[in-house]
């Protein structure tokens, strides 16, 4: 037992078949030494043993919860499977889970396992306490889903879960799950056979056992027990109740209790009252919503053929009550499925009728004013003004579909909204030239926050045209030109956006030297030199924008932070992590200040800033940053937004790197067939999505589908970047390495060649960046494959020499 953990008898830890009476010996006392551990004192015991306090001494110190398996149960077989599990467990690497040290067996001959020692209160009188509403408790609940996921995944079943063993703490105000005593999980594994295997299978506690569990079918658990075992806990924290009210059906046939499923509870058929706690359990199973009911019949069937296949199923059942969307635990019949929807999108609904109101309002209006300009001029204007102040509140309820205002409506209604919002302003707006670009703006934009840039730019386009015609101010015309290109940027086409600035640059140049709308162009312009793989062009149209924003508007000013960020991304693509990061983080704290954690400005410096400790191989702060923030990125843009696809990368990229490949691929492997679905192959989150799964798989061994991915990206890279992008060397260099690794030695070298040239010959990277030596690294490998001492010492002295500029040319 751990701090927080319920001393409630009821959740103790049973172990049928072997005796459990303690024996003379009351273990070690404070200040034993066990090998490399330190006895401080007991934090407590339950049927497979006893928890101590220690201090590890050798080969790190810190603090660990140790544990000692009872003497009774290190019987031969037992630690026969200890031996065998305890590698599963050392490599469960999750924030949900209480990390595993070591195990073994101690000079004395007891068994051990060496935990994180976590303080925290046990999951269900967390929520009690802190009186978390619905949606919180089944957030929190939801990441414990995903931890005990991550440990089937790893081949462990804990085979104890009860909220006992689930502490929570809070770090950085942020509830924090932890799955701590994976002990029992350790007396047995699949396959087990013997005395001991059933006696080992059955370990747990009552309450909270499956039905295959409690009856020790040894050959048929899986990790649908555990499935078993969240859905009792589900209960509790969504009720605040103790289950231990009633005795489960699973409980041990050998051992005279009333039966009372749980899931028969909760389906609210008939029981009898003389069950202790019986009527406080229907009442509070009664007062659950009833796709929740549903959801908990499901995870605590008796069958479990009919239980969630998996704590990952179970999770996205939950998420989809938390959305509004139909849950897979109840039938997806016409009413129920118009039901969610409604809930889903009555913010949508609503806003969508404003819009066509508004719209339809402002048609008539301008209707009106055409009619009575051909009486009297000066009625004209006064209705002209009218029809402006309607598209103004036009403006407004389309401004009200951004993601950080409208979260979790449904994206294909929005496109409908916009869409029929944009014909009719054609149609029926043709005469009001202003009105029409304010509307079309406001369409652009919309599109563009929903992450449709085709159309983003096309109606930018149609509102700039307007703009002109209509005589709107300068400062108006060039912020609708610098969104045109924005949407053209945000599609990959940086070097189409860089032959539209002069045109925009010559109009904004016609503004004063410290216009908001002249340097908010100029600053765009570098983010469009970036993207171009134009860096020092890019610093260097940041460093003389920035100064003057500031001076002008403050540190805090949205344009400003806007240009601090782009800055700070660009130092980090030429490895100027020194200047990049003081600035990074000033940015990231003044932009959270001013819009909160959830904006989409926020999640942008939130990215670069990760982007730059990945770059400097700083995996596991990346990983800690990212994690959050793709949680957030989802919620509020959705699975499929390109800003979101871009956190996936990067969060998959600081897994992999830490070298958790399994764990990254579906991280990798979602982001390429999600961009191919919405881009196609020559878009260049596409291209990096290919390349990224390449070097993944080539990490793994798969090395014929590495090649193959590794190719599509070096086959799509020129439309997607453009021929003089350096990031183009990153794609051939990934290529070289897959083919290192199949020692076709001729291919590599050749890509790397490639790589090496396309690196040099940009002035942002030449021979000293850290990309350009990684190239030279696999060329020494290359050289030392295949016996070829002296270039494999000509590159190594390259690489060596302090000055990166006598570098020997690369083979032809």
């Amino acid at each position: 037992m751990m701090p927080g953990q319920d001393p409630s008898a009821d959740d103790a830890t049973e172990f049928d078949g072997a005796a459990t009476s303690r024996s003379d010996d009351d273990g070690p006392v404070p200040g034993t030494r066990l090998g490399a551990y330190v006895i401080r004192r007991a934090l407590g015991e339950g049927g497979m043993g006893r928890v101590y306090l220690a201090d590890q001494t050798a080969p790190v110190r810190r603090e660990v919860a140790l544990k000692l398996i009872r003497e009774q149960l290190a019987s031969p077989m037992a630690l026969a499977w200890f031996e065998v599990e305890r590698q599963a467990l050392a490599q469960m690497q999750h924030p949900a889970i209480a990390q595993v040290f070591d195990a073994g067996t101690t000079p004395r001959g007891d068994a051990y396992l060496a935990m994180e020692f976590v303080e925290g209160e046990p999951l269900t009188q967390y929520c009690i306490d802190r009186g978390l509403p619905l949606d919180a408790r089944l957030a929190l609940f939801v990441r414990v889903c995903q931890g005990v996921q991550h440990a089937h995944q790893k081949g462990v079943i804990h085979r104890d879960l009860k909220p006992a063993n689930v502490l929570v703490s809070e770090v950085d105000g942020v509830a924090a799950p932890k799955i701590i005593d994976f002990g029992i999980a350790i007396g047995g594994g699949a396959g087990a056979s013997g005395p001991d295997a059933g006696s080992a299978w059955r370990a747990g506690t009552a309450i909270y056992m499956s039905p295959e569990q409690a009856r020790g079918d040894v050959r048929d658990l899986d990790t649908r027990s555990d499935v078993y075992a969240l859905g009792v806990m589900l209960f509790e924290v969504l009720t605040g109740s103790r289950a231990a009210g009633l005795a489960s059906s699973s409980a041990y046939q050998s051992q005279a209790r009333p039966r009372m499923p749980l899931h028969d509870t909760l389906l609210v058929t008939d029981v009898s009252p003389d069950v202790p706690g019986a009527s406080d359990l229907i009442g509070a199973a009664r007062r659950l919503p009833y796709e929740l009911r549903a959801i908990l019949r499901r995870a605590l069937a008796e069958d479990r053929e009919q239980r969630y296949a998996s704590a990952t199923a179970l999770a996205e059942d939950l998420e989809r009550f938390r959305e509004h969307r139909p849950v897979r635990a109840l039938p997806a019949t016409r009413a129920y499925v118009a039901r969610t929807f409604v809930r889903r999108h009555v913010v949508a609904l609503g806003a969508g009728a404003v819009v066509v109101v508004a719209l339809l309002a402002g048609i008539v209006l301008a209707v009106q004013g055409q009619w009575r300009a051909e009486q009297a001029a000066q009625q004209a204007r006064i209705e002209a003004d009218k029809a402006r102040q309607v598209a103004a509140f036009a403006q407004q309820m389309l401004a009200g579909i951004d993601p950080d205002r409208a979260r979790g409506m449904d994206r294909s209604l929005m496109r409908l909204v916009l869409d029929a919002a944009a014909t009719r302003a054609r149609d029926q707006l043709s005469g009001q030239p202003e009105v029409q670009a304010t509307i079309e703006r406001t369409i652009a934009q919309s599109y563009g926050a929903i992450g449709e840039y085709a159309a983003s730019a096309e109606h930018f386009g149609l509102a700039a045209g307007l703009a002109a015609t209509s005589g709107m101010p300068v400062g108006e015309r060039v912020r609708l030109l610098v969104g045109q290109n924005d949407a053209i940027g945000n599609q990959g086409r940086f070097e189409e956006a860089l032959g539209n600035v002069p045109a925009m640059l010559e109009l904004a140049h016609t503004l004063p030297a410290t216009d908001r709308d002249r340097l908010f162009a100029e600053s765009r312009v570098g983010w469009y030199e970036r993207g171009a793989g134009k860096l020092e062009a890019a610093i260097t149209r940041y460093e003389e924008v920035l100064p003057r924003q500031r001076a002008a508007f403050g540190a805090d000013d949205p344009d400003t932070l806007e240009t601090a960020r782009g800055l700070a991304a660009t130092y980090t693509r030429v490895d100027r992590y020194a200047d990049a990061e003081p600035l990074l983080l000033d940015t990231l704290a003044r932009t959270r200040a001013a819009y909160g954690e959830d904006a989409t400005k926020t999640l942008d410096v939130t990215t670069a800033l990760g982007v730059m400790y990945l770059e400097q191989e700083r995996y596991a702060e990346a990983e800690a940053l990212l994690t959050p923030a793709l949680a957030r990125a989802e919620r509020v843009l959705g699975a499929d937004h390109s800003n979101t696809l871009v956190l996936v990368s990067n969060l998959g990229g600081a897994i992999r790197n830490q070298g958790r490949n399994a764990e990254a691929r579906p991280y990798y492997e979602r982001v390429l067939a999600t961009n191919l679905r919405l881009h196609g192959p020559d878009h260049f989150l596409a291209v990096s999505g290919a390349s990224n799964l390449g070097r993944l798989l080539r990490d793994l061994g798969e090395l014929e589908a590495a090649e193959r991915h590794a190719r599509e990206a070096v086959e799509h890279m020129d439309k997607a970047f453009g021929p003089d992008n350096p990031a183009r060397g990153i794609f051939v260099h990934a290529l070289a390495k897959v083919l290192l690794s199949r020692k076709r030695y001729a291919e590599a070298e050749a890509e790397l060649d490639r790589a090496y040239a396309i690196f040099t010959s940009n002035p942002a990277f030449g021979p000293g960046h850290s990309r350009t030596r990684e190239v030279v690294d696999d060329y020494i490998a290359l050289y030392t494959a295949t016996g070829d001492a002296a270039r494999a010492a000509a590159w190594q002295a390259r690489r060596d020499a302090p000055s990166q500029a006598a570098a020997p040319s690369p083979p032809g």
